[in-house]
């Protein structure tokens, strides 16, 4: 760790690394000249690991890196800054995943950006949508996405490349560059372990004042000319020159054209096909529609998944006879589309709300209809085109909103995009009590109005009712995942348990699109179902499983819990959102509490292991389950409750 005049954060940067679980390394620590009193913060640390340098002048942050290199004796070098903070597993699961992937040199991990206060401020979005080996590849030649203080390297390596003195304020990037160009593997753990503090006086500020995009261009300049010059141009060097390439000539395109800048760039996301598609489809059916619009829906998808399912059921709960679905992403199939379609007409807008002009035009239409149809619900969820059409509604038009969960604070949400528009919101939905008192800390926080909190209510989702069925008690018990294999939801986590619990005669099911998720050597430890759109066979499954297992780092409620339980599944999940309001360990099912990996592991498998040799027990808990759901998932409530919400009159 290079330390310059960094007393400010210094203290809490040190602790964070010698408070990791995994305690075997030696601290350097370079301290490069510093005229504050950092010398003295460090010396107060009474800790044997610490190896302490002092440099009598500033010798700049790659010489002090480089020292750094050269002095260290062990395996792995990790890099820490000195104003960033560490979380406390870091070590563990980078040592874990080095010491099982030799031809991995450079391990980084996610990151999250935090305030000078300490408080989470949001990703760096290379980073955090760059994390695949293969996206890194392709990436790195083009912008930089590899956090500094997040890598932990093999030594040889590091020290074999080291930072060149050439690539100054960036450095880190021309190690990854020469790493990837000796066709050695770069590889990113996708949990954020690093907190990066962004502050006037860090070196990244300092760097980017002269301008991101020029800094860019002339380190890639750079960098391509040592190559030539040294005569070790590589193959993926080509792609750093190309990439240069482009970015001068978007360079110069901005500076002579910001306006034909900016459209190019938006451009460039667009799939053509279908936005010819999407805009002539759009056309007709503007043109057809009838009058007095009822509700507008807009809704970012239709494909199989619990939100859509709720979207869906929401439009027919209203049953509203003219009305429309907007849809603002992209789908990956059409599993609710005909549910859409049977209660609205169905727009797919998701390519025109790229462009601006053909946005601005979808905006013209909405504030028409608004305008020409007195009372118009206007009602969406997890769509951002929703929020930024607000301000093109009529004032007698009434806008509610529905929030599932509050997503991660270091990630743009709903809660987030829906803050300039609370005064204009005239009903908000949540699906929980958890959420309701989210939004309204969210509304504390910012300074909004309290009466504003009295427009937010909870509508609980639903599922069918059905007769209950006692499972089977004398066979495999049978614990399954159902859903996506999104990164929140930690389906590798659940495949390592299966394998964790092979040999016990315990089966793990999963249903959805979710093996591209879990690792191929893991596979054969679960028996996969693929996507289910098809009812009837999915309650089938349900009646066979005895556990429906989560492992989520983030939830509202579930519908797998609800439809689960309505088929005496019993639920074992992490006690994340709204999951503890509804399921409580020893009535209706089962709460994991730990936090780090390790712990939910364990925690999962002792639970697991218990229902297995305990049937009578979990006999119980699935009456239990069963008669909750039933009393609270009532699908009568939630076609009233949406049916008056999209009906009423507006105050």
């Amino acid at each position: 760790m290079p330390v310059y005049n960094a007393s400010l954060y210094l203290e809490e940067a040190i602790n964070s690394i010698l408070n990791q679980t995994y305690s075997d390394f030696e601290f350097i620590i370079i301290n490069d000249g510093s005229t504050d009193n950092s010398r003295e913060i460090i010396e107060g640390f009474k800790d044997a690991r610490i190896r302490l340098v002092n440099n009598e002048k500033n010798s700049g942050i790659i010489s002090a890196r480089n020292k750094g290199l050269q002095m260290a004796s062990g395996v792995y070098i990790a890099n820490m800054d000195a104003d960033d903070i560490s979380l406390p597993q870091r070590f563990e699961k980078q040592v874990k995943f080095l010491d099982e992937h030799p031809e991995i040199a450079i391990l980084a991990t996610r990151l999250i950006l935090i305030s000078p206060g300490g408080e989470e401020s949001g990703v760096w979005p290379e980073d955090y949508s760059c994390v695949s080996e293969k996206d890194i590849a392709d990436t790195l030649p083009v912008i930089n996405c590899i956090g500094q203080p997040t890598v932990m390297m093999r030594t040889e390596t590091a020290r074999r490349i080291g930072y060149n003195e050439r690539f100054k304020n960036n450095e880190d990037w021309g190690l990854w560059l020469s790493v990837l160009s000796q066709k050695l593997g770069i590889a990113k753990l996708a949990e954020p372990l690093l907190l990066y503090r962004q502050h006037p006086v860090s070196t990244t500020a300092f760097a980017n004042k002269s301008g991101v995009d020029k800094k860019i261009l002339a380190f890639k300049i750079k960098y391509v000319k040592y190559k030539l010059f040294t005569n070790n141009f590589r193959q993926t060097d080509v792609k750093v020159f190309v990439s240069s390439f482009k970015d001068l000539s978007r360079w110069l395109l901005k500076k002579i054209s910001p306006g034909f800048y900016s459209f190019s760039s938006r451009l460039r996301t667009v799939n053509k096909k279908l936005f010819l598609k999407q805009i002539i489809a759009s056309f007709k059916k503007f043109k057809a529609l009838k009058p007095n619009i009822d509700v507008v829906y807009v809704f970012p998808s239709f494909h199989t998944g619990g939100a859509e399912r709720v979207h869906a059921s929401i439009v027919e709960a209203a049953g509203q006879k003219n009305a429309i679905t907007l849809i603002t992403a992209g789908s990956s199939n059409n599993a609710f589309y005909n549910k859409f379609s049977q209660y609205s007409i169905v727009f797919e807008i998701s390519e025109l709300a790229k462009l601006g002009f053909t946005e601005r035009w979808l905006f013209r239409k909405i504030s028409a209809m608004s305008a020409d149809s007195p009372g118009l619900r206007y009602f969406g969820c997890n769509s951002p085109f929703f929020y930024d059409s607000i301000p093109y509604l009529s004032p007698k038009t009434v806008i509610i909103d529905l929030l599932h969960a509050f997503v991660h604070s270091y990630e743009s949400g709903p809660e987030k995009w829906s803050l300039p528009y609370v005064e204009k919101l005239d009903h908000r939905v949540v699906i929980n009590a958890k959420t309701k008192n989210d939004l309204q800390e969210l509304y504390k926080k910012n300074n909004i109005e309290t009466t504003y909190a009295d427009r937010i209510s909870v509508i609980h989702n639903f599922a069918e009712k059905r007769e209950y069925l006692q499972k089977k008690q004398n066979g495999s018990l049978k614990v399954a995942y159902v859903g996506r294999g999104g990164e929140e939801k930690r389906v590798t986590l659940i495949a390592q348990l299966a394998k964790n619990l092979s040999g016990t005669g315990i089966e793990f099911h999963f249903v959805g699109d979710v093996k591209p998720a879990i690792p191929q050597t893991l596979w054969q430890y679960c028996i996969f179902h693929g996507e289910i759109n098809d009812d009837e066979q999915l309650k089938l499954l349900y009646d066979e499983f005895h556990v429906i297992i989560i492992a989520s780092t983030r939830e509202g409620f579930p519908m797998v819990f609800m439809e689960g339980m309505m088929h005496g599944a019993v639920p074992v999940s992490t006690a994340v959102g709204g999951i503890p309001e509804h399921i409580k360990t020893n009535f209706n099912g089962v709460l994991i509490n730990a936090t780090n990996e390790n712990g939910l592991l364990f925690e999962f498998e002792e639970k697991i292991k218990y229902l297995d040799l305990n049937r009578n027990e979990l006999t119980k808990l699935s009456e239990n389950a069963y008669e909750y759901a039933v009393a609270t998932f009532s699908k009568t409530l939630f076609h009233e409750a949406y049916s008056d919400l999209i009906s009423e009159n507006k105050a």
